[in-house]
């Protein structure tokens, strides 16, 4: 039986979908990676309650990235923000309420044969690599600025406070931190401040010792430990709990930690960088986030740019990743079409790298004909309203124009009339004679 993770809203009314493709569930709540198989290649997550988006989040981060996320909506979510940005990022596909047993079928069965895919093939790692990869993917002024800073603050022991959205690659630029600086022989340790069970936080940042509390057989060793000599990266920093933010501090600023449990300071040589896509100013404003931590991990800031903002590297990413993902899943490389190009670099791209990976990632296996069409992207209807809004706003603009002249030329070239006949002031029609670049007579 193929194993399926089921997490989020569960419900009886797929049950006998799942039984007939023979299918071996685990439902889950929260991230254990002792419940999850190691042949595991589907997850189907059930959003049809609201109040899960936060928790699934959370779990979804802490998947393998080769696990393939199905989610199931309401018709209506597909008007929230937050369920719209969570497909963009994460799914392999989604299907609405009524659920449509066929269609389901299809998606969970695209899933099972790309795991065979996977399963023959090596699964290559995307990752910051040599310098000449970078420079042939990375062209825009913005990245060229970050892997100048990024190449600056490594060699020191500065705490980095990485921003950004969801998406936009922060545990990269962390990683390249530590692989540039002098720790790069040392431990590079993440902790995803959001992801963790509240209960064992503590433990699991600081360790325990044997008898702690119900469940600690033995004596532990936190993440601060482990990252001994190396880095500790604390990912999604503004979710950590209040009680936590104080003892952390006490680490930053003093080196030392106490275990629960344990009666003596304990202390560690461990470079900190945090992540985060939160507001921490406004965190700080509402009492969610302590001022005095915040100075403490903003020793230098980073900021990794939204997609949209780095045009010139979207279709260098889009090629590197047709080639990663063709020769995962053993397909021959195709290239872009012109339409699919044009459609890459006029999304605005919610969900950053993360959704180009995706979206590349379906293409490459969906694709039938001998280049990957804004189609295949599923980009071709947000094309076709594009073109629709730049025909309007085109016609708009000729009609504009033209009454301008028209208007000039009845006024016999007075302003002061030609804007009575417009119905609109002297200075609107300045600024109009201007955006048309026209001239009066």
């Amino acid at each position: 039986m193929e194993p399926l993770l089921m997490a989020g809203f569960q419900c009886n009314e797929l049950n006998e979908v799942l039984s007939r493709l023979n299918f071996q569930l685990h439902y889950i709540d929260q991230y254990d990676q002792n419940k999850i198989p190691i042949n595991c290649a589907l997850c189907l997550i059930d959003l049809r309650k609201d109040n899960t988006i936060n928790e699934i989040n959370y779990l979804v981060r802490e998947l393998d990235p080769r696990v393939h996320i199905i989610v199931l909506i309401n018709k209506s979510q597909l008007d929230i923000a937050d369920i719209t940005t969570f497909i963009a990022q994460y799914a392999w596909d989604f299907c609405t309420s009524p659920i449509d047993p066929e269609r389901l079928e299809k998606c969970l069965g695209h899933g099972i044969g790309l795991s065979k895919l996977k399963q023959q093939h090596h699964v290559p790692q995307l990752e910051f690599t040599g310098k000449e990869t970078e420079n042939a993917v990375y062209q825009s002024d913005v990245m060229q600025q970050l892997f100048r800073q990024v190449e600056r603050v490594a060699p020191t022991d500065i705490p980095v406070l990485i921003r950004g959205e969801s998406g936009t690659g922060k545990e990269l630029v962390a990683t390249k931190l530590h692989q540039l600086s002098s720790r790069k022989d040392g431990p590079f340790i993440t902790v995803n401040c959001g992801a963790m069970a509240a209960g064992l936080i503590q433990s699991d940042l600081f360790g325990h010792e044997k008898g702690a509390f119900t469940g600690a057989t033995s004596t532990r060793k936190g993440k601060i430990a482990l990252a001994n000599g190396g880095t500790l990266f604390l990912d999604e920093i503004g979710d950590l709990p209040a009680e936590l933010q104080v003892n952390l501090l006490r680490f930053l600023q003093e080196g030392l930690y106490d275990s629960v449990g344990g009666g003596t300071p304990q202390s560690a040589d461990v470079r900190i960088l945090a992540a985060t896509h939160v507001d921490l100013e406004s965190a700080i404003d509402q009492g969610d986030f302590r001022l005095d931590l915040y100075y403490r991990l903003n020793g230098i800031t980073i900021n990794t740019p939204r997609l949209k903002e780095r045009r010139d590297d979207i279709i260098g990413l889009a090629n590197r990743f047709i080639r990663v993902y063709s020769n995962e899943y053993g397909l021959v490389t195709k290239p872009l079409s012109q339409t699919a190009c044009h459609a890459l670099l006029n999304y605005p791209w919610p969900g950053n790298v993360r959704e180009l990976i995706n979206r590349v990632r379906r293409a490459v296996v969906l694709c039938d004909t001998p280049q990957i069409s804004a189609q295949n992207l599923e980009l071709a209807n947000i094309e076709k309203k594009r073109h629709i809004a730049l025909s309007l706003k085109t016609l708009k603009d000729n009609a504009e124009k033209q009454a301008l002249q028209q208007a000039m030329l009845i006024a016999d070239g007075q302003v002061e009339l030609a804007a009575s006949y417009l119905d609109i002031s002297r200075a609107t029609f300045y600024r109009l004679m201007d955006k048309h670049d026209l001239q009066l007579i």
